[in-house]
């Protein structure tokens, strides 16, 4: 609750001992002058002040810490540009979501509650989508593409990401990285899981959040009863050889709402929301409607930074003034200085709006490592290719490939692109797409065996210049190999009479076997970083 009331809650212990020390300093002085008194005789004046002056000055102090501490005080509102709302829809897909307490499954409840929240997003808003187990995945930056979203979300299951324990903190610090730094646009992460913490890890992040001005949103999924889970149809076994019962955990969820000035959703017995309810609260701060570009009202958390500093700047105008005399113009001079400076410190931060300067640095180095990042935008263009949008996919792989200085990942996508040129065929595209993908991975076999299928295709095409002799005439179209699996032999292209101007269904299916066309499969091999079938972390997680 301490990170929703103040921009830098991570300051109040701090400042509450500088003030404390203070406190304690000036009543050690005031006890020493005295013991002086006392020493040197009773008619001379107490040096040190009078107790309204040391009053003032400490009042003064206090001011400035509590400005620094950033209060968030009512709101107020502001105006910006209409230009929708950023949502980080955030998945739990550790073991625990396997569990059939809310039937299917916790996780497939969570999905469809994520598909009908991106269907009622408004046209200017932008999302994208996190998975976290052990570790946190940004799986899309943020973008309107509402139906690639949906493809992919179908692809999250609980083996995308290794090891499967649930690690709720590293899934929001992934939401923070695709937010950008400097944005008037509200933000909000919608956190979709059942909230256990089988490894007591604490807190996860609400005061980051809080400083980001993030929102948080979470739906919780299961039952208070819990359900055990399945192992190779036994019941899952901890390390001390007790079931393991996966129960979820509304009140870590409320505590990180409540911090964070967002709202909980708890699921009821069939996984379902109220989804109006839920719509109301994602666009809470998107501020009246208006046109793209147009600036309208916001309601904003308000930081009265000003109204502190000049508090604390007219205290210590009037400590010097009760000072008199006897320290009228040092005093005086050095303590407005003072407040002058305070003033402008706690002031100066204020247009920002984030409160957190330093840790968006760094949100936003994050945000431009994954903002653009090939593997997604591969995987973006599979699922479009997948749904027959042959021109949205061919442009997203020709991204991921001018976007990226990794030649595997540019040669994953120049051959992507060559496979969605061939289903369109246009194989003169096709050909200068392999071309660069054997130019940056010159020992890929597929890639070498489709170009030379692309050319064979492309000589059959070619117009004849000028007739030939008929005893050294060539047959107008001779026979081309289909696009069998380069492992298989080529007795099929030996029998086949001549290629056809575009791929068959059959021959189509035949090409897309051999590229991540299935975002499951895909997602999990770049999530992992290695083979879909590398061995699972030792021991039971969930």
């Amino acid at each position: 609750m301490t990170a929703a009331l103040y921009a830098h809650p991570e300051w109040l212990a701090p400042l509450a001992a500088a003030v404390a020390a203070a406190a304690l300093g000036l009543a050690l002085a005031r006890a020493a002058s005295r013991r002086r008194r006392a020493r040197l005789g009773a008619g001379l004046a107490l040096c040190g002040g009078s107790r309204g002056s040391d009053l003032a000055l400490l009042v003064a102090f206090a001011a400035l810490a509590l400005a620094l501490a950033g209060p968030r005080i009512g709101s107020r509102t502001e105006r910006v540009s209409a230009s929708g709302v950023d949502v980080v829809f955030v998945l739990d897909v550790s073991r625990s979501m396997e569990a059939r307490d809310v039937p299917p499954s916790r996780l497939e409840r969570a999905r469809r509650v994520v598909q009908s929240l991106l269907e009622r997003l408004e046209p200017a808003d932008r999302a994208a989508l996190v998975a976290f187990a052990g570790r946190g995945l940004l799986l899309t930056p943020l973008t309107p593409d509402r139906d690639a979203l949906a493809e992919l979300l179908a692809g999250i299951d609980t083996g995308l990401v290794a090891p499967s324990s649930s690690h709720l903190d590293e899934g929001l610090r992934a939401a923070l990285s695709a937010f950008e730094a400097g944005s008037e646009r509200p933000r909000v992460v919608w956190l979709l899981g059942d909230g256990e913490d089988p490894e007591h890890r604490g807190d996860p992040g609400s005061a980051e959040l809080a400083r980001a001005d993030v929102r948080v949103l979470a739906a919780g999924f299961g039952t208070e009863v819990g359900s055990t889970l399945d192992d190779h149809g036994t019941p899952l076994l901890d390390a001390s050889g007790r079931t393991v019962v996966t129960r979820r955990d509304l009140p870590r969820l409320e505590r990180l709402t409540e911090a964070t000035d967002g709202q909980l959703f708890a699921a009821d017995a069939w996984g379902e929301i109220d989804l109006t309810a839920a719509d109301a609260a994602t666009h809470r701060d998107a501020g009246t409607n208006g046109a793209p570009g147009e600036r309208v009202l916001r309601r904003v958390r308000a930081v009265p930074v000003v109204p502190l500093g000049a508090l604390a700047f007219g205290l210590l105008l009037a400590e010097a003034w009760l000072e008199g005399a006897r320290f009228a113009l040092r005093r005086r001079t050095c303590l407005a200085f003072a407040g002058a400076a305070g003033v402008l410190v706690v002031a100066l931060p204020a247009p920002a709006g984030d409160g957190a300067l330093a840790p968006l640095a760094s949100f936003e180095r994050e945000a431009r490592l994954h903002r653009g990042d090939p593997h997604a935008l591969i995987e973006l263009g599979a699922a479009r290719l997948e749904r027959g949008q042959r021109d949205a996919a061919s442009r997203a792989f020709l991204a991921a490939a001018l976007s990226t200085s990794d030649a595997q990942a540019a040669g994953v996508a120049y051959f992507d692109l060559g496979v969605a040129a061939l289903e369109s065929g246009d194989y003169a595209a096709a050909r200068a797409a392999f071309l660069d993908a054997l130019a940056l991975s010159p020992r890929d076999e597929r890639a070498r065996f489709n170009l030379e299928w692309t050319l064979q295709a492309l000589k059959q095409q070619a117009p004849v210049a000028s007739p030939e002799p008929p005893e050294k005439k060539e047959p107008e179209r001779a026979p081309a190999p289909p696009p069998p699996q380069p492992e298989e032999t080529s007795e099929d292209s030996q029998q086949q009479s001549a290629p056809p101007p575009a791929l068959s269904p059959e021959e189509q299916q035949r090409w897309l076997a051999r590229v991540h066309d299935d975002p499951g499969r895909a997602l999990r091999a770049a999530a992992r970083g290695e083979s879909p079938g590398a061995r699972r972390e030792p021991g039971p997680a969930w």
